[in-house]
């Protein structure tokens, strides 16, 4: 029986023949069911036009389980969502001839399985190959590190990159996936402490709140405990520093702790990390083709192509750019490209219904801000890349406009490199991405505003003539 159901392409389900115990079953037939997107009520019925019985209560029932369901049960879903039955058939006889049945000795059985990971629309394009990476390292038993950092500017893809591979790997993980945004709400995104992460993990796992350990190290080494102990998939959605998550790391790589960041969290030893790039213009041009759509896009390419190097190659402004022609019908991809070619009206043109280029980038400032000292030398050092005309600055060039020491230059320069705010050329300079430059020169500039304000009026011209006279 073939598939009439769209099941995505670039997250193949694992193999029935490599499924080993009753819960990894478990987990891929209710994988499987996520990915058909059909509702119960919907594979009652494909099941009983396949002359199975498959009531709507039994499915929500069993996949709400580890145990090992009856074989026709597994036949009767697995025709029902399009598949052929028979590797799923044998794999759930290998596994129930091997199965060793201790329900009432093993606490994993009776404990909460979360399910936390946000939607991921499938088939996104782009950053395919690290992707695979990530997935590669997730399941693989034998990769000691317990930890893999997924790191890039804002706006380059990360969260997606890491639910895409969860996507694909979470079979491996059939005690649950855990999913902790490490930032507060907007206006101000400041990073979760880090007790506050270990006790959203901890209350993921079902602990009530009244049998928790009365200490923050005694709460953290109990998460350890449990994520060695079991076989979860815990994703840290956008860490601020290595501290911030440096508690909740295991002994051993049982669990396993993915974790997008913009900084490169050097610090935190053990790890292995992804760095994602902008995309190149032939796959940025790619990228937006696919979420316009063709009729949409176009036959012309030149409008796309201006459209996808406006956006940098990020992936989150190539989105709020489809987002936006998207809401607006009667607005040409042509239209959108000659405003966007304005670099002053460009983080004002994306944004749509939620999405916007400047809290992104205005997200990475405020950290910025947290970590700047006294005379603001970070602060400076950013604004002065949106005030400069020239695409590459020398760092003793830096230094001399600052009015700073060339350590005190190096020191700001790297961390805008940590934070991937700035990169550094084959000729050792260091070189901003346009749309930073663009959010960097509307804050110099609504600086400079306010600076001209303080010496305006009367109390500022008297001091000016003051300083003349």
């Amino acid at each position: 029986m073939t598939t009439d159901i769209p099941l995505n392409a670039d997250c193949p389900l694992p193999d029935p023949a490599g499924l080993h115990t009753e819960r990894e079953l478990v987990a891929v037939l209710r994988l499987l069911k996520d990915r058909t997107g059909l509702t119960y009520r919907q594979l009652e019925s494909r099941a009983r036009r396949a002359g199975h019985r498959l009531p709507r209560s039994t499915i929500a029932s069993v996949l709400a389980r580890t145990t090992l369901p009856r074989e026709e049960f597994v036949t009767a879903l697995v025709c029902a969502c399009g598949l052929n039955p028979a590797p799923w058939q044998a794999a759930h006889r290998r596994i129930a001839g091997q199965a060793v049945h201790t329900d009432a000795a093993d606490p994993h059985e009776t404990a909460p399985r979360p399910w936390q990971m946000p939607y991921c629309a499938p088939g996104l394009r782009g950053h395919d190959e690290e992707v695979d990476s990530v997935v590669t390292w997730l399941t693989n038993a034998q990769d000691p590190a317990p930890v893999q950092v997924i790191t890039g500017p804002p706006g380059v893809g990360k969260s997606v990159v890491a639910l895409r591979a969860v996507g694909r790997a979470a079979a491996h993980y059939p005690d649950g996936q855990l999913y902790v945004e490490l930032r507060r709400p907007r206006p101000m995104a400041e990073p979760l402490p880090a007790a506050d992460v270990v006790d959203r993990l901890l209350r993921g796992f079902g602990f009530p709140p009244a049998q928790l350990p009365a200490g923050a190290a005694e709460r953290a080494a109990l998460l350890r405990t449990t994520l060695t102990e079991r076989k979860v998939l815990v994703v840290l959605d956008d860490a601020a520093s290595a501290a911030q998550i440096r508690s909740l790391v295991p002994a051993r790589k049982r669990s396993a702790l993915l974790v997008t960041s913009r900084f490169s969290l050097v610090a935190l030893h053990g790890s292995r990390r992804a760095r994602l790039r902008p995309l190149p213009a032939p796959e940025a041009e790619a990228a937006l083709r696919q979420l316009l759509g063709d009729e949409r896009a176009g036959p012309s390419s030149r409008a796309l192509r201006a459209l996808a190097s406006y956006c940098g190659g990020l992936p989150l402004m190539l989105r709020i750019t489809a987002a936006r022609l998207a809401a607006r019908t009667d607005l040409s991809v042509d239209a959108l490209a000659s405003r966007l070619a304005d670099e002053r009206d460009r983080l004002g043109a994306l944004r749509v219904a939620g999405l916007e280029a400047r809290a992104s980038l205005a997200d990475s400032y405020q950290d910025l801000t947290r970590v700047d000292d006294a005379d603001r030398t970070l602060v400076r050092t950013f604004l002065f890349f949106g005030r400069s005309r020239e695409p590459e600055i020398r760092l003793s060039h830096l230094a001399d406009v600052l009015d700073v020491s060339h350590a005190r230059a190096e020191w700001a320069a790297e961390q805008l490199l940590d934070s991937h705010l700035v990169e550094v050329t084959p000729t050792g300079r260091y070189r901003m991405h346009d749309l930073l430059r663009c959010f960097a020169r509307e804050l110099a500039e609504r600086e400079h505003t306010a600076e001209k304000g303080r010496w305006s009026g009367p109390i500022g011209m008297l001091t000016t003539r003051t300083t003349v006279a």
